[in-house]
């Protein structure tokens, strides 16, 4: 179902004047655009509510209940990864004195979890309108060379198609579910593994064809920061460039993640390459019909990223992902097993079922998106640009490696700006513009940002800020100043 946006414009309106022919009073000369249906934002969660004592000796309680699900519906959700369901497999593994494992009675040992598990979330997922990646930890670890060693036993493409033959058999019940998205695949490859994701990507296509379901191949790659090893010993760029050459074309999708609050002297840093990660994808996806998708941190751990403290820090990476045109994101982690007391936690503490305070953000931000998602994804994704806050002649680190960026927009005369910006530019099918402008500085320090933009050929401003809609007229000098809050994003559509 749609979601209803409440729509506030700088003079009261009522919702049903918002048509392509509307005239609004004391702006009769502006004609507001009406925008087409979409399918909308997907918003994704890794490890989402999950079973009881999900290890055989965690003893979280069971948070697959109608309570959680509602939760998880209610905060905007639309798919779910699977994580942790189906793990209890590995007691019933059967490993030989010289450390090998009987491969095909794991793989059917684990099929048979994952299909327990799988029907448990499904009658919920169904219920609440959630679609659901499965975990079937054989069909995960099919490339994996420290667990299992299902890879010695798996090595050409014939053995894996008897693999996941074993896994996807016309007794298998959960594909056929009407909330079955797929199965997760990898998380985070080295290119040595990309010639079998690729065997394992055409035979799960290939058997989804076969039984007549829509089931997608879940595969996350690497963001910038990862290993130079995992790359091949390479570039991240070559790295990327052989997603795209040789795995990409199977998918349809560029998916990857990036977590840029961390733990520093002061409270909090964000990590530099941020934007130019996403300029190096999305770079890739324009033009072309790959979706692009992206994480958002929510939660601090052991590698050094800190927690979430306020709205702003989930504002900043969902509006920078849009800035970029993504239109699938996923939120890392939604469960975790400790409380806001304890420190690096989630939305959902799954140790005992209760909810930490980044949840009613994460569902406030998510509300924002939803509100104007017609209006987004009617755009293409055109480029971006970038505006620093230091003096000429200084190269500012968040944006040195931001490729192509977009110098100079027919629309935008000047911005000035009182910390640094970014903004994503966008184009629809009847020519008009559109742009995404996010206050790119950490929300830890909660800096306002004020921002002037002289418009060209612009009469009015139709924006969108916090989920509301406005219209602003513009003065004869196209000039327009505003305030955006820390992690603010606003999409902007200029009118004539």
């Amino acid at each position: 179902m749609k979601r209803k946006i409440a729509i506030a414009l700088s003079m009261l309106l009522t919702a049903g004047s918002l048509s392509a022919c509307s005239m609004v009073g004391g702006l009769s000369d502006i004609e507001i655009p009406e925008f087409a249906e979409t399918d909308g934002i997907i918003f994704s969660a890794y490890q989402g509510p999950t079973v009881e004592n999900w290890s055989g000796g965690q003893n979280n309680v069971n948070t697959i209940t109608d309570e959680h699900f509602q939760k998880y519906q209610e905060a905007g959700f639309t798919h779910l990864i699977g994580v942790r369901e189906g793990a209890r497999v590995k007691a019933n593994t059967i490993t030989y004195a010289d450390g090998t494992v009987d491969a095909t009675q794991t793989v059917i040992n684990s099929a048979a979890r994952a299909e327990e598990d799988a029907l448990r979330v499904l009658a919920l997922a169904e219920k609440y309108g959630i679609k659901y990646y499965v975990r079937d930890w054989a069909f995960y670890d099919m490339n994996n060379t420290e667990t299992w060693k299902l890879w010695q036993a798996y090595d050409t493409y014939e053995k894996y198609e008897e693999a996941l033959r074993i896994m996807f058999n016309e007794n298998t019940q959960y594909i056929h579910s009407s909330a079955y998205a797929g199965n997760f695949g990898r998380d985070e490859p080295g290119v040595d593994q990309f010639e079998r994701l690729g065997w394992q990507i055409d035979i799960y296509q290939k058997l989804m064809e076969e039984y007549g379901v829509e089931g997608e191949f879940l595969l996350n790659m690497l963001p910038s920061y990862g290993a130079v090893t995992s790359y091949g010993g390479s570039t991240y760029n070559d790295y990327i460039d052989r997603y795209f050459n040789e795995l990409a074309p199977k998918l349809g999708y560029i998916c990857y993640d990036f977590y840029p609050f961390k733990q520093a002297e002061g409270g909090s840093q964000m990590k530099s390459g941020l934007a130019a990660n996403l300029a190096l994808v999305a770079n890739k996806c324009k033009g072309t019909d790959y979706q692009l998708r992206t994480f958002v941190q929510c939660e601090g751990d052991w590698t050094g990223l800190r927690d979430l403290t306020s709205i702003g820090d989930f504002r900043l990476q969902v509006y920078m992902n849009m800035a970029f045109g993504s239109t699938y994101m996923t939120y890392y982690e939604y469960g975790t097993f400790k409380s806001q007391d304890e420190g690096e936690f989630g939305l959902l503490n799954l140790q005992d079922g209760t909810y930490n305070y980044t949840y009613d953000m994460v569902k406030q931000v998510n509300s924002e998106v939803h509100a104007f998602e017609d209006a987004y994804l009617n755009f293409k994704w055109d480029g971006v640009m970038c505006f620093s806050s230091l003096s000429k002649g200084k190269i500012n680190p968040k944006f040195k490696e931001v490729i192509n960026q977009t110098k100079n927009h027919p629309r935008i005369a000047d911005v000035k700006i009182q910390r640094d910006a970014l903004m994503g530019t966008f184009k629809d099918a009847e020519g008009r513009d559109a742009f995404m402008l996010v206050n790119y500085n950490d929300p830890y320090y909660n800096e306002d940002n004020e921002v002037t933009i002289q418009f060209n050929d612009a009469k009015a401003l139709l924006m969108y800020r916090f989920g509301q809609q406005e219209v602003v007229r513009l003065p004869k000098s196209g000039k327009y100043t505003f305030k955006l809050y820390p992690g603010e994003g606003r999409f902007i559509i200029p009118l004539s």
